[in-house]
């Protein structure tokens, strides 16, 4: 008899809260040890560059009365000032003549190397302002659109060097791209253009549906189907492939009703219950929000998935009234947002205390209705671009402290005005926009991957000529014809290159294409296998053969010709006499011939009767 053993086996559970945190905190560990070690690495540098240096007295400069023209042509610069880019390069730091802290060393080398502005690829989109971009979540392929209504599409794995889209198209005609935006899984683009549809295209731009149009004879928003005016903004969800935010009378779409019906509707109302345009929507990065900046200075927030009547934050006096807002931006946790205007200022507002702003940044110009602000993938620093009238001025690209809103970086631009940006996180690139059509994408090689660093190295592809054999034609002056008097009475001495290269091409045709003189009509009878000119159908050429070989006159009485057949005809019939010879010897004549009716309605009308 054997005794059976019952273990017991319990599954192993898992806390995936407790590893999404883990794993989040690794990864930050991991990027601070890389900072720290890329900081640690260019101190070393400059300490064994210093150690290595010739200069006296420790690499101090001193200032004395006799200065080596070899070391030293003209005054010493002061090191304290740094001009200004004004070529639209980043500005250098350079560091004071002093000694400094280390500590101020390792700030300002960790500012350089989490902001990626040392190197520079500039794209040429068109030539009127680039108002849309949108970039996938791996950072492969992006695309741009503009005034000029054209949306093209980049890919950094098929570009070289030359820096051109692989393809450019126009999917809402006439109209202005105002916004893109990919799925979260990157195989649709939302195309919000200045009509009423939206469209969704794939990724190579073939277009995969176009949104219901409304009524605009309606006046409750909520019961028409689709927008009835101009779209202003639009994003996809960050997570819902299949479902994208509009923003004209603000609707939630989903992809497979959009053609017949807006998923959910959203209206926005002024302090009196009046109805207010939303200029710009957005999504917060975990998808729990729905924001929208309107026209009348105000902020509104709603929960997603819920009935979109009350609001969850609102704002009224966010920006000054009458101003449109331009952009709404989520930092990455999700916790702060960012709002430009066209009031000139850019606030930082906390999701927790919404009533009052963190921060305010003034006399930022803004002339564009789609001047973007964004974080950086760190949530480190807030940037934006500033506007400017041509030829007065220029343009820039600021960098701010997210604590503080003090400027960190400023880039300028002569006669540019920034628009939109996009700093992506994967590839760690900065994408701008211009006004003259010029796209410019920030990296640095040390801590961007991807993106630009896969097609500027790529030599650009030369076309490869077609194999054949060409026949050079060889212009010998010499060697023509003498010139002839021209029309003025006087003799051409030279030729011109076209009358060489005529009387070159006329020389080499083939014997079978010489020029010869056309041949003359023919007057009479055909011959030689070409028919007289008497007409062009078969009839007419055998009646006027017959005509002529019986030498029949034109100008013959055709009574006195039939009558000369008459007494031939009367004593040996053929044709019609035979058949009534037996039954009718003798003709029967009508005695009365029908005469012809006249129409009364051919006759004017003051020649009809009238009548009584």
């Amino acid at each position: 008899m054997s005794n059976s053993i019952v273990t017991s086996k319990k599954a192993r559970q898992f806390d995936f809260n407790e590893m999404l945190a883990l794993s989040r905190r690794n990864v930050q560990e991991r990027e601070v040890e890389r900072m720290q070690k890329s900081i640690d690495e260019g101190i070393i540098a400059d300490e064994t560059s210093s150690a290595t240096d010739p200069t006296p007295n420790d690499g101090k400069i001193e200032n004395s009365g006799c200065v080596d023209d070899d070391d030293l042509i003209g005054p010493p610069v002061s090191l304290l000032q740094s001009e200004p880019s004004t070529s639209g390069e980043p500005a250098n730091d350079v560091s004071k003549s002093s000694p400094r802290n280390v500590k101020d060393d390792e700030e300002d080398s960790a500012e350089e190397s989490v902001i990626p502005l040392s190197h520079e690829a500039v794209m040429e989109h068109g030539n009127k302002p680039v108002s849309a971009i949108g970039c996938d979540r791996n950072g492969a392929r992006w695309s741009t659109g503009g005034y000029e209504y054209d949306v093209k599409f980049w890919d950094f794995g098929g570009m070289d060097l030359g820096l051109k889209p692989f393809r450019s198209l126009q999917p809402c005609e006439s109209h202005v791209i105002k916004a893109l935006s990919y799925s979260c899984t990157g195989d649709s683009l939302l195309v919000a253009a200045g009509n009423c549809q939206a469209k969704i295209l794939d990724r190579d731009g073939k277009e995969l549906l176009e949104c219901m149009k409304g009524d605009m004879y309606l006046v409750d928003a909520s019961s028409t189907k689709g927008h009835t005016s101009s779209i202003n903004a639009g994003q996809f969800h960050p997570f819902i492939k299949n479902e994208f935010l509009t923003c004209c009378d603000d609707r939630v779409w989903n992809v497979e009703t959009a053609k017949q019906k807006h998923h959910a509707i959203i209206k926005t109302k002024t302090k009196q219950g009046k109805r207010t345009i939303p200029s710009t929507c957005s999504y917060s990065r975990d998808g729990k929000f729905i924001a929208a900046g309107c026209k009348d200075g105000s902020i509104q927030m709603w929960n997603h998935g819920k009935n979109y009547v009350n609001t969850a934050l609102l704002n009224r006096e966010a920006h000054g009234n009458g101003c449109d807002i331009t952009c709404l931006c989520f930092s990455y946790d999700s916790n702060y947002l960012l709002s430009r205007s066209t009031d000139d200022t850019m606030k930082l507002w906390d999701m927790r205390k919404f009533k009052e702003p963190v921060h305010t940044k003034t006399g930022l110009d803004t002339y564009f209705a789609m001047t973007e602000c964004i974080f950086s993938p760190r949530d480190e620093f807030c940037v934006t671009g500033t506007s400017v009238v041509k030829n007065r001025g220029n343009g820039r690209l600021v960098f701010l402290d997210k604590n503080t809103f003090e400027t960190v970086k400023e880039v300028e631009y002569p006669n540019k005005s920034v628009i939109r940006l996009l700093w992506h996180p994967r590839i760690n690139q900065l994408f701008t926009t211009f006004n003259d059509g010029s796209i410019k994408l920030y990296y640095d090689p040390k801590i961007s991957s991807r993106g630009a660093l896969l097609c500027v190295k790529k030599p650009i592809k030369r076309s490869k000529e077609a194999d054949g054999l060409y026949d050079q034609l060889v212009i010998a002056p010499a060697a023509l014809p003498p010139r002839k008097v021209g029309r003025d009475g006087f003799v051409k001495e030279n030729y011109t290159l076209r009358q060489m290269l005529r009387y070159v091409r006329l020389q080499q045709r083939p014997a079978g294409m010489k020029s010869k003189v056309p041949e003359t009509p023919i007057s009479g009878p055909g011959a030689g296998g070409r028919v007289g000119a008497a007409g062009g159908t078969l009839h007419s050429y055998v009646a006027r053969q017959m005509g002529l070989a019986r030498k029949q006159l034109d100008d013959e009485d055709p009574r006195e010709a039939i009558l000369k057949h008459a007494e031939a005809a009367a004593k040996d019939p053929y044709w019609v006499t035979p058949a009534y010879k037996k039954n009718q010897p003798k003709s029967v004549l009508a005695e009365k011939v029908e005469e012809e009716k006249v129409d009364d309605e051919l006759h004017p009308m003051f020649k009809k009767p009238k009548i009584s």
